[in-house]
């Protein structure tokens, strides 16, 4: 665990004290407690749960690898994991940490680009939960009310991370001044 929650872009849902969820269905409480799940309606998370798949990961193992195309969003269920960026051939500068409760891969999941970074477990026996844009779309005509809900999320933690951008840019700034 990190020391602080605030190197996290999302909420830390869960304490120290989670374990590795045993079975598949245990994790249908980190969706519910997640920046994804918040505002969805028992039976939304469990809606949005049937079409998503848990990844777990290993220490090391990338989740997202920057360059590739990748049509899924993830939200972290339990671990931590750092989000790089390339600079120059063999060099990567890590931008943040990510914990439990914090969705990533927004921009991609939403325009079919390519990866802007880089997204790697630091934690053994981390978990995401994966939900593809192809199944997604299938629910506006089901749930439209869901599907607006999962976009609102996925918006309020893009406006999230460029937030912590604009903090981090004018730091610099204020350093470079100083």
């Amino acid at each position: 665990m990190v020391a602080s929650n605030e190197n996290y872009s999302g909420s830390h849902a869960h304490g120290a004290d989670h374990q590795i969820c045993d079975a598949p269905r245990a994790c249908l409480g980190c969706l519910a407690v997640s920046g994804l799940g918040a505002e969805l309606t028992d039976s939304q998370v469990k809606a949005l749960f049937e079409i998503a798949e848990l990844r777990r990961l290993s220490k090391g193992d990338v989740l997202i690898a920057e360059g590739e195309y990748d049509d899924h969003l993830f939200t972290i269920a339990r671990g931590e994991f750092e989000v790089t960026r390339g600079e120059g051939a063999d060099r990567e500068v890590q931008l943040v940490r990510l914990g439990p409760g914090t969705i990533t891969g927004e921009l991609a999941f939403l325009d079919g680009l390519k990866r802007t970074a880089s997204v790697r477990a630091v934690t053994d026996g981390s978990c995401v939960i994966a939900l593809k844009r192809e199944c997604l779309e299938p629910m506006l005509a089901v749930d439209p009310q869901l599907v607006y809900k999962v976009m609102k999320a996925i918006l309020r933690s893009a406006h999230r991370t460029v937030g912590q951008m604009d903090k981090v840019y004018l730091d610099m700034v204020r350093y470079v001044q100083g």
